[in-house]
């Protein structure tokens, strides 16, 4: 009996896909934990998060290696074994990463190499809900367009993960912040989580409300991570000079994009990716430093997550398509 005990013990529940497709290809099953070797450490996970762009390896948008394929790239939990030459993380330790794929599991061997430490007053659900889209608004209000008090700024989808964290720290930093989002419900979300205005985004008569509070002048900076939907209405609306921050696509890549008008209106385009700004231990450790320090000053507030267990993946990832879900998805094993 007690074999059959260790055995069931050192089984962990994992998500995989064996092909790529809708949502229901998303299936969870048990298998045996491994041991950490050189440099790694086995990880506990507590919260593992829900990023958009797990959805664009679950249905073919990019491609993956071989299958079976665990989808997710960050989770936060505590380490529970510590392979050799590992000298800076111990048993114990609570950790979190941004981008290491696989994330979809109860247990699992991860590098040290792009793991962080998570501070005492941060728990591993609010670590998973803002690591990559934390990281992600840092970026953009910082250095993709650092934004300058007096800023006038639209945030399309401001009630998502990133949308989020971009309005509240665009606004603490000093911009009027106007947004968008898919739905009337959502809309008081937006302004409680600081925008001074909000539109529905399919709704074309926010284009000339923009303006209006504009003055004529348009926005300095639009942060779009919608895509097809809402970048023709995005030029629409940013001033001479402005610029486009194309940083996701979540209802697909734009059809067309008119570099004349571009180069006639002098408007810039970004196409930021995280992986291109954070490069090396000090960037990470920077990064992190700067989103820990925002959520422990009151910059982003109570975080809104919204929670699934680890094995209806497949419901919160059909969710976060339709656009149903507000602020940051966690998935809890």
């Amino acid at each position: 009996m007690s074999g059959l005990v260790t055995a069931i013990a050192n089984k962990s529940g994992i998500v995989k896909i064996y092909k790529q497709g809708a949502p229901s290809v998303l299936g969870y099953e048990r298998e045996t934990i491994t041991e950490p070797g050189p440099g790694q450490v086995r990880v506990r996970q507590e919260a593992i998060g829900l990023n958009f762009v797990d959805t664009y390896y679950r249905d073919g948008k990019f491609p993956v290696k071989s299958f079976p394929y665990t989808p997710g790239v960050e989770a936060a939990g505590v380490i529970e074994a510590v392979g050799p030459w590992v000298t800076e993380f111990n048993v114990g330790d609570r950790v979190g990463y941004h981008f290491i794929p696989g994330a979809y599991a109860e247990s699992r061997v991860v590098s040290t190499q792009q793991l962080i430490h998570i501070p005492d007053n941060i728990t591993s659900e609010q670590a998973a809900a803002m690591l990559v889209k934390g990281f992600t608004a840092r970026m953009l209000v910082k250095i993709v367009n650092p934004i300058k008090p007096g800023d006038v700024v639209l945030v399309h989808a401001a009630a998502g993960g990133v949308g989020t964290l971009v309005t509240k720290w665009a606004k603490a930093l000093g911009a009027t912040v106007i947004g968008t989002t898919g739905s009337e419900e959502k809309k008081e979300v937006v302004l409680a989580n600081g925008a001074d205005y909000v539109f529905l985004a399919e709704c074309r008569e926010f284009v000339h409300s923009v303006l209006e509070i504009t003055e004529g002048r348009g926005v300095d900076v639009v942060f779009d991570g919608v895509g097809k939907d809402t970048f023709s209405y995005s030029l629409d609306v940013i001033r001479k000079g402005g610029k486009v921050v194309l940083y996701g696509s979540s209802s697909g890549q734009p059809e067309h994009i008119d570099h004349a008008l571009l180069r006639e209106r002098s408007i810039v385009m970004a196409t930021p990716t995280l992986s291109a700004y954070i490069t090396d231990r000090e960037t990470l450790e920077e990064y992190a430093a700067d989103t820990f320090d925002a959520f422990s000053s009151g910059i982003f507030g109570e975080l809104a997550i919204t929670r699934y267990p680890l094995s209806k993946a497949y419901q919160a990832q059909t969710d976060l398509e339709a656009r149903k879900t507000i602020g940051s998805v966690i998935l809890v094993p």
